[in-house]
């Protein structure tokens, strides 16, 4: 895609507007060999913090919106995708974005641990990356990926798929 307004969603908000949609989307959750997990910055929502993923396009399946978000977002690519859960409560997956654009998230949330390449964050979308450990997380993060974060930790103690 060469921007927001080419992509599945921007076409879409062209005719619909800021009005809520379900929104298809990704959540990778990279973990290195210490337990610590990637988070970026997000440009679009300052001060917050997130999981590398965005919204699958049309014609590309989860995993391979996983894979491409994660080299967008992060530089890395991964190796073998593993699924934890899904994510679509309303209660934390209804986002306003700072646009006004209203999105009901249906995530599938991935686990990776098999990455390469050098880290370097797209300044306009990721502009700081961090190894953060999942038990304390003190970096301010939306519901949404507070969650996913917290699923994630439940899934690594054994709690098996996660239905969020």
């Amino acid at each position: 895609m060469t921007g927001f307004a080419q992509s599945t969603l921007g076409r879409l908000r062209a005719l619909v507007g800021p009005r809520p949609l379900l929104c298809p989307c990704v959540r990778v959750v990279l973990e290195r060999a210490d337990g610590a997990i990637l988070l970026h910055a997000r440009a679009d929502f300052a001060g917050m913090w997130g999981l590398p993923g965005g919204h699958i396009e049309v014609g590309e399946s989860a995993t391979q919106a996983a894979r491409r978000e994660v080299r967008e977002e992060t530089g890395l690519a991964v190796g073998d995708l593993h699924p934890f859960g899904h994510a679509s409560d309303p209660a934390v997956e209804i986002v306003t974005l700072p646009n006004g654009d209203v999105c009901h998230y249906h995530a599938v949330l991935f686990h990776c641990t098999g990455f390469q390449g050098e880290m370097r964050g797209d300044p306009l979308e990721t502009p700081d990356l961090r190894w953060v450990d999942p038990a304390a997380a003190p970096l301010p993060m939306m519901p949404h990926v507070r969650a996913t974060v917290d699923a994630f930790r439940r899934y690594r103690g054994g709690a098996g798929f996660q239905l969020l």
